[in-house]
């Protein structure tokens, strides 16, 4: 036995061959055109942990995953914003979805997302795969009032709450706002 095919057996190259396929078939999830149905009624979606709960985020919604890495600091004072970063030429503030969610501070930001819908970046604490998901797999709420939201997706057996990204960032710019526009303005005399 060689030295490099006792290496491939490995547990750590069995992994590192499994995060690299998923990589791999991200990737290539951007490079097909999003105006054509190949998938039938599929949604396609990235499986996301958040304080080892399970969740899902639309991947048309997403325009990349990186692995983290320290996000330039930039004095505010929301907790959900961890820094700045950069991805395709342009500077974006980087928010903790734990966070934003209203589930606490992350531990630790393990993969950034970036949307489509806003020119932000997301810390995202796990991801656990990808899945296209069929109409039998997307559970509607009750409450649902459109389809942005409120849908529970079964992903290789798991239940995962969808997170509808519009919809929060929407919550975030006006929460944004609102802060703006209660702070007072100072005085160019003073």
């Amino acid at each position: 036995m060689t030295p490099s095919s006792a290496t491939a057996t490995t547990p750590h190259a069995a992994l590192q061959d499994q995060l690299q396929q998923w990589r791999d078939a991200f990737d290539r999830s951007f490079d097909e055109p999003r105006g054509l149905d190949v998938w039938g009624d599929a949604w396609r979606v990235l499986g996301i942990r958040i304080a080892g709960e399970p969740f899902a985020l639309l991947l048309d919604e997403l325009s990349g995953l990186l692995p983290a890495q320290t996000a330039a600091p930039y004095p505010a004072d929301l907790p959900a914003l961890k820094g700045l970063v950069g991805h395709r030429g342009q500077v974006m503030p980087l928010y903790d979805l734990r966070a934003l969610l209203g589930k606490g501070n992350s531990s630790g930001t393990r993969w950034w997302a970036f949307l489509r819908c806003a020119p932000l970046a997301l810390g995202l604490e796990d991801f656990d795969g990808q899945w296209r998901v069929g109409p039998s797999d997307r559970l509607q709420h009750r409450e649902a009032q459109d389809e942005t939201g409120h849908w529970t997706l079964r992903c290789n057996g798991e239940l995962r709450p969808l997170i509808a990204l519009e919809p929060l960032i929407e919550r975030l710019t006006a929460s944004l706002a609102a802060r703006r526009d209660a702070e007072p303005v100072a005085s160019p005399l003073a």
